[in-house]
């Protein structure tokens, strides 16, 4: 195994569960807990050791992955959406070890009636579809006339000697040898347009950049993430709080949030099974003006999957690293989407199990925590969501290519001692956990 820190994503650390019938067998599945320590900050060290080095995880075939399914311990998916709320108002009001659950946010339970885990292939654009879909994005933006495509795509993993310099290979010269996945679209006196994965990558207009540099008297690229930039937040919150929060945008006109929002419609062309929500709102000042921000996240046969987080991530040592889908939809003024950062809509989805409709519930899920973790580990449990978890490969892990997705509890939460925001996921078809801890913390 091999020591990552990468700023984007954060191992997946996983203990396989054995069957189980009860809450006392699943509470005891972890072992037995460390002994008490002699301070707050060596609990959270002994207790996140042995967590590390209690788990190992290296399968994502269909194969194993079918292979370490529970046989016990899982009920109906309807027995779960029935006893939900009862479910986790217990765990709110019936905390073990130094768990607390003071203002926890419960999700809604989705509307379904199975649940899944699958992987996602999202380096499956030829060359022929993103270069379609650049052109696509400059006749919307009526720039076709002013940006010459084959000078002007390269791919930015390429370089070929052009008379006696080196630049990007033109897309056009390697066509052969590439995929469309990585090819780019960079004037930045226009726009800017990189492909990912299984489409839209990263696309930007400028109109929010134009407007600000404007204000400066400067230049500002398009290749940055305007809320990177401009982060000034003036609000922030779901869509159901904010959508009749009204603002005036760059070009001077006023529109809701609920009005901008149509701007996402038809912007996603989605492979089977796959749509987008809404997971949150900003609205962002840009110098005497605003934009929005949508932050969006793919949705999977009508579980969410789970969010990406930012900061600084603890190291790790294990095969595959445990991240979170990233959406970021910018809306400036009447023409709709002048910016997009983020993971595209069609991925080649490969089931590593049919649809199960049965699973585990979320209170046995958390007494599988309980046992895994030290009853020295302090942390208070700030959210509960059923998602689709979100595991890459690193750079020196060898198998199937893709990013698992196996459906999860997901507990949200934060340790007072450390500082540091925690998530921990717990598969609900093998009861496998996987823990992120991540932010400065206390430092």
């Amino acid at each position: 195994m091999k020591t990552i820190k990468n700023v984007l994503s954060v191992c997946l650390t996983i203990i396989v569960i054995s069957a189980c019938n009860n809450e006392a067998d699943i509470a005891n599945l972890g072992g037995e807990s460390t002994g008490v320590s002699n301070s707050a900050e060596s609990c959270e060290d002994e207790a996140y050791d042995r967590f590390i080095d209690n788990c190992k995880y290296d399968h994502c075939s269909a194969e194993e992955y079918q292979a370490h399914i529970l046989e016990a311990g899982r009920v109906s998916v309807q027995d779960v959406k029935d006893n939900y709320a009862v479910d986790t108002e217990y765990l709110c009001n019936n905390p073990k070890n130094l768990f607390t659950f003071d203002n926890c946010e419960i999700i809604p339970f989705p509307n379904i009636s199975d649940v899944s885990a699958v992987t996602f292939n999202e380096s499956n654009l030829s060359c022929e579809e993103a270069w379609d879909i650049i052109k696509y994005w400059l006749d919307k933006w009526n720039l076709s006339d002013q940006v010459d495509m084959d000078k002007s795509v390269v791919d930015p993993s390429r370089r070929l000697k052009y008379g006696d310099e080196y630049h990007y290979a033109l897309a056009k010269d390697v066509w052969d040898e590439t995929t469309g996945s990585g090819l780019m679209l960079f004037d930045d006196d226009l726009c800017y347009i990189q492909m990912l994965g299984s489409g839209i990558g990263i696309l930007s207009h400028g109109v929010i950049t134009d407007y600000v540099g404007s204000k400066r008297g400067e230049k500002i690229s398009r290749t940055l993430d305007p809320y990177d930039v401009f982060g000034e937040v003036e609000k922030s919150g779901s869509m159901e709080e904010l959508q009749n929060e009204t603002y005036t945008l760059i070009d001077g006109s006023t529109m809701s949030i609920k009005e901008a929002s149509s701007a996402l419609d038809g912007f996603y062309s989605f492979a089977e099974d796959l749509g987008c929500e809404i997971s949150s709102v900003d609205v962002v000042k840009a110098e005497d003006r605003y934009y929005y921000r949508f932050n969006i996240r793919r949705v999977y046969r009508g579980v969410p999957l789970t969010v990406h987080h930012y900061g600084n991530i603890s190291e790790y040592v294990h095969s595959l690293v445990m991240s979170g889908d990233v959406g970021k939809l910018y809306v400036a003024d009447q023409s709709g989407v002048c910016a997009f950062f983020g993971m595209a809509g069609n991925p080649i989805i490969t089931p590593l199990v049919e649809p199960q409709t049965q699973m585990l519930g979320v209170r046995d899920a958390m007494q599988i925590v309980y046992g895994i973790m030290s009853e020295d580990y302090q942390c208070n449990i700030d959210r509960i969501e059923l998602c689709m978890g979100y595991y890459c490969q690193d750079e020196g892990h060898v198998g199937e290519p893709g990013i698992f997705v196996p459906t999860c509890w997901e507990f949200t939460g934060h340790s007072d001692v450390s500082g540091k925001t925690i998530k921990i996921d717990v598969d609900v078809l093998t009861g496998e956990v996987g823990f992120i801890e991540f932010g400065r913390g206390n430092e």
